[in-house]
């Protein structure tokens, strides 16, 4: 077989992928929800999860929010080194400056808020560029593709066996709960307006339910054939477009993740494709 060079890893697909993980970051930033917004919160839910352990066993999140001056130097931090790291993908110490950095936020963003949030892609993103040697970075790649395929396939298949998609009202109970804030504090702006439309209308609202429950299902078709992976990508983001409108879940610390199914980040695979 035709030994793969991984050095191509530094070309315009790699650089368009980061450069989304960095406006990603910079819509955190915007948000509201970046380091240097999330100071002098001392109360941190951290769950079971022995991964979190290490890093607040080790005072690393309470150190960054007792300080906003620490915590906008780590907002900084990952601004310029993802640019640096967009202008060279093979710059393998930025790479683990970023991964580390953006591990550390994702930690500290979801002991802040209490619950895990589905958008762990935007680290996830760059461990392929951890690795040095070309056979460990491709099959770094691998396993992060399979990953985000099982995510999804198995959003859907949890949906199947608890049987959530045989109850009509399933989807116009979560839009309810979902917007019930907008509700209360008397929006009444377009999404809102979506959302009681949806609400309504059982039956579209239920329709739309199945047509998500299809595409996450859709995925598992990537475990077999890699032929598709733009389609699964434009789809996943589709997806995530509607959710958004829908039920105001924001993909951003997803769209990067996503874009790997896009493009063609090693170049000489391509031609091994099953």
């Amino acid at each position: 077989m035709k030994e793969i060079n991984y050095n191509n890893i530094s070309s315009s697909p790699c650089r368009i992928i980061i450069l989304i993980l960095l406006l990603e970051y910079l819509m955190f930033i915007f948000s509201g929800v970046s380091f240097s917004f999330l100071s002098y919160n001392k109360f941190f839910n951290i769950g079971v999860d022995p991964l979190y352990w290490i890093f607040y066993v080790a005072g690393i999140p309470q150190i960054i929010t007792s300080y906003h001056l620490v915590g906008i130097l780590a907002d900084v931090m990952i601004v310029v080194f993802l640019g640096l790291l967009a202008n060279n993908c093979n710059r393998h110490a930025i790479a683990w400056i970023c991964f580390s950095l953006l591990l550390l936020f994702y930690l500290t963003l979801t002991g802040y808020h209490g619950h895990r949030n589905y958008q762990s892609g935007f680290f996830l993103v760059l461990f392929p560029l951890l690795f040095k040697k070309d056979s460990n970075r491709h099959f770094a790649f691998s396993f992060i593709r399979y990953y985000l395929l099982f995510f999804y396939f198995s959003a859907g298949l949890l949906k199947i066996m608890s049987e959530s998609f045989l109850h009509t009202n399933h989807f116009n109970t979560q839009l309810l709960t979902q917007f019930t804030p907008y509700f209360l504090e008397g929006n009444a702006g377009i999404r809102t307006s979506i959302n009681l439309f949806l609400i309504k209308h059982t039956g579209f609202s239920y329709f739309l339910f199945l047509c998500s429950v299809a595409v996450e299902l859709f995925t598992a078709i990537g475990f077999f054939t890699r032929k598709f992976d733009k389609w699964l990508g434009v789809i996943l983001l589709f997806f995530h477009l509607f959710n958004w409108v829908i039920m105001d879940i924001a993909p951003i610390g997803q769209l990067a993740f996503i874009s790997l199914l896009l493009f063609n980040v090693f170049p000489d695979k391509a031609d091994n494709r099953v």
